[in-house]
């Protein structure tokens, strides 16, 4: 059994400001066939648990009665804010993870966990959303890849270069490493074992300032842990997109992935 990542609720801190931008977003047709396949029309509530800048409350904000979104960060929460503000006043935006999920939230119908649930306890998070959701509801864990390709011959040295930068974060060696449980297992290992996979591929322009934000929203690459080797990195990014961008525009391939869990 996979060993939870030792929990830090101001990992992503300094990563707020740059994840919009640096992160590319879910596929809006990922959005439309989860909502469908969950039965969404409009009357549930939904639960997003490590909401980060609210984009997928958000983005299924039209699809349901009611969204909480919570995230320990305040500066994720600020961000997630002013997103939703005007656009989605059904979503309340609230300070808190997954281990302050408890009965006291109330019922929900639809759990969206994005790019977040292996920052948690996740056998223990599914164990307190057993009590939570709904018979019939189901959760969806969210995540992008880019995918290497001929198309995008700088993507593989791109995410090289990360990587070095990256290595001796001890989080991200441990939920990396061959001793990592993937999500699927620990999901069969739990009340929603009946498992379903979507995936959208797309091809998208990203410009050279959206690949050098890209590192800033990640904590492994944080000027916190980096110091003075976040300028080097950045150097470096400016190099290889300059050898491969058109007028500072790249071609990039990016999956965008739901794993749906149902009891």
């Amino acid at each position: 059994m996979t060993t939870p990542i030792p929990f830090a609720p101001d990992r992503f801190r300094h990563a707020a400001a740059h994840y919009l931008t640096g992160r590319p977003a879910y596929a809006p047709a990922l959005i439309r066939r989860v909502a469908q396949l969950c039965g969404l029309d409009g009357s549930q509530r939904m639960l997003d648990i490590g909401c980060g800048p609210g984009q997928l409350s958000l983005a299924f904000s039209t699809w349901v009665d009611s969204a909480l979104a919570i995230d320990p960060e305040p500066a994720m929460l600020q961000v997630a804010t002013e997103l939703g503000a005007g656009v989605a006043p059904n979503v309340e935006y609230r300070q808190g993870s997954s281990y302050d999920l408890s009965p006291e939230l109330g019922r929900f119908q639809f759990v969206a966990i994005g790019r977040a649930f292996h920052w948690m306890d996740r056998l223990d998070t599914l164990a307190r959303l057993d009590g939570m959701l709904d018979v019939g509801g189901a959760i969806a864990l969210f995540s992008t890849q880019a995918r290497d390709d001929a198309a995008a011959p700088w993507m593989s040295a791109y995410r090289a270069l990360m990587e070095r930068y990256a290595a001796d974060d001890p989080a991200r060696a441990q939920h990396r490493g061959p001793d990592w449980e993937h999500h699927d297992s620990v999901l069969l290992r739990s009340p929603f074992r009946r498992l379903e996979r979507i995936a959208i591929v797309d091809e998208r322009r990203v410009s050279a300032g959206q690949l050098r934000a890209r590192p800033l929203s990640m904590s492994s690459l944080s000027r916190d842990r980096l110091g003075a080797r976040l300028d080097t990195l950045l150097g470096e990014i400016d190099e290889l997109t300059a050898a491969y961008a058109t007028d500072g525009w790249l071609i990039e391939r990016i999956e965008s992935i739901a794993l749906i869990g149902r009891r």
